[in-house]
């Protein structure tokens, strides 16, 4: 390999090692809150196709320039301290790039997670020990070396087929999907939906696994969740597992003090709670399958321009290329008595409101004709709050508040000692009607599993869903006592019903 070749090779490693730290860091924030000081020096936005655009263009630079050097190896006479740095530099970008590639495809994650995120660590130690080493040998003429004097034909080429290679399997990663085959269901098949999946049609559909990573909670933040489908001529059925350590329906109580009612809370007040919290799935639906959760994902304090920044500093949700995608939240709390999972929808971001403190972006309800669950509480402060209703003697121990289990708060009527706590969700119907209740769901908790049962309509005619028939793209996330903090799944599986 001739030196112009090799400084060329060099400077594209270094374009895409700072493209991958830099994208890679922010996507470490969604976890880790102590590096939550280096924020203002990360990009922000779409930051998944630039992550895996620069892992794929350096995964072809790797194994070209392994091959470049058995054929033709760059003769160099380094010293043995630099030759010993650069070997542990090849191991870590060796090892950053497999345990990249595995968390991609959802596999090892218990193993491959540690290793990617360390491995992160030890590549900035080396870029110290390799970089700054030569800076104070050198000095400034380093900064010289570090890009080629000329370019060779020879040397053009081989970047040009470096780029070419790279820009190809970034195309083919990105928009790969593993299948969900949905299984035939007979009309006369009944499946009631009672988050316990026991009916014995449930044998006859493959399961599929994926192991999901980067919650809050769970054990090291991983959840592993395995989904099951069956569809009759109307309807799809989804039977999905996941693991759970704990049962979470604790939900933001109201604790009463010397002072009054007080929110119990633990990040709540920057839209981020993590302990006093429901457990909750979201699961994404998508004509298209972007790797990443289809381009929806938008990284960082302010991410959309023109638009609010998010309190809690992690990003938005929001779809920015005129399609829609389709979103079940189903809550163990605020929804799971209803026997429904919340319809919502990521579209493009939402009109700013006067006095609105939450902004959401793309992230929105369906319409509906009636129904709801509200908070209990009359106007939110951090410190203590006046409920909206008190419970009747028969319904104080309810995680949810019946409204016509409950009375209109006055402060006469408020004879709770400090230490007692009320439900914060308060059900003004006992459920949604209109189109944000197209999807009918109930899960249980047993033994670290929760169980869930959903179903809706193949097609329900509206603008907010995405039809359910093969090709549409699903995306899985599990929440332990989380708001925000949910598990990431990259791959996307694709749906693909019998003929």
């Amino acid at each position: 390999m001739r030196r112009v070749t090799f400084v060329l090779l060099h400077a594209l490693v270094i374009l895409l090692v700072v493209c991958s730290l830099l994208t890679g860091l922010r996507f470490s924030l969604l976890t880790q809150d102590w590096l939550m000081v280096i924020s203002p020096l990360l990009p922000e936005g779409d930051l998944y196709p630039w992550h895996i655009a620069s892992a794929s263009t350096l995964s072809v630079l790797a194994i070209s320039y392994l091959s470049l050097s058995l054929w033709r190896p760059y003769r160099s006479n380094p010293n043995q301290y630099h030759l010993w740095v650069n070997r542990l530099g090849y191991l870590i970008i060796l090892s950053l790039l497999c345990s990249g590639w595995f968390l991609w495809a959802g596999v090892y994650v218990v193993v491959m997670q540690p290793l990617h995120f360390y491995g992160v660590w030890l590549l900035l130690l080396y870029l110290l020990v390799h970089g700054w080493i030569y800076f104070i040998q050198y000095g400034k003429r380093v900064l010289f070396a570090l890009l080629p004097s000329h370019i060779e034909k020879q040397g053009a080429l081989i970047l040009a087929s470096v780029c070419i290679l790279g820009f190809l399997l970034f195309t083919s990663t990105r928009y790969s999907a593993d299948t969900l085959e949905v299984a035939s269901l007979s009309p006369s098949e009944f499946i009631d939906i009672d988050g316990h999946g026991d009916e014995t049609h449930w044998t006859r559909a493959p399961v599929y696994t994926i192991e999901t990573h980067g919650g809050a909670n769970f054990n090291d933040g991983r959840s592993t969740i395995r989904i099951q489908a069956l569809a009759n001529q109307y309807e799809s059925y989804f039977l999905i597992r996941w693991t759970d350590p704990s049962m979470s329906t604790n939900h933001l109580p109201l604790l009463k003090t010397k002072a009054g009612w007080k929110i119990q809370q633990n990040g709540f007040y920057q839209f981020d709670e993590r302990t006093f919290y429901e457990d909750k799935l979201a699961v994404m639906l998508s004509r298209s399958c972007s790797s990443g959760a289809d381009n929806t994902t938008y990284l960082g304090h302010r991410p959309l321009e023109g638009k609010p920044p998010n309190w809690h500093g992690k990003g938005f949700h929001a779809s920015m290329d005129g399609q829609i995608r389709d979103l079940w939240h189903w809550k163990a709390v605020r929804t799971n008595d209803m026997y429904q999972a919340d319809d919502n929808f990521f579209g493009p971001p939402a009109l700013v409101q006067q006095g609105q403190r939450r902004y959401t972006a793309g992230y929105q309800p369906d319409g509906k004709e009636s129904g709801a669950y509200v908070m209990n509480w009359q106007w939110y402060t951090p410190e203590t709050v006046i409920p909206k209703r008190l419970p009747d003697k028969d319904n104080v121990h309810l995680n949810v508040l019946p409204w016509f289990g409950s009375t209109p708060y006055h402060k006469k009527k408020d004879m709770f000692v400090p230490g007692s706590k009320l439900s914060s969700i308060l059900y003004r119907s006992n459920r949604f009607e209109g189109d944000r209740a197209d999807v009918r769901a109930r899960g249980s908790w047993d033994s670290g599993i929760w169980t869930l049962e959903l179903v809706r309509k193949h097609n329900t005619g509206s603008l907010h869903d995405v039809p359910l028939e093969s090709g549409t793209c699903m995306w899985f996330s599990a929440f332990d006592h989380a708001q925000v903090a949910h598990t990431r799944h990259i791959r996307p599986a694709i749906l693909r019903y019998p003929l």
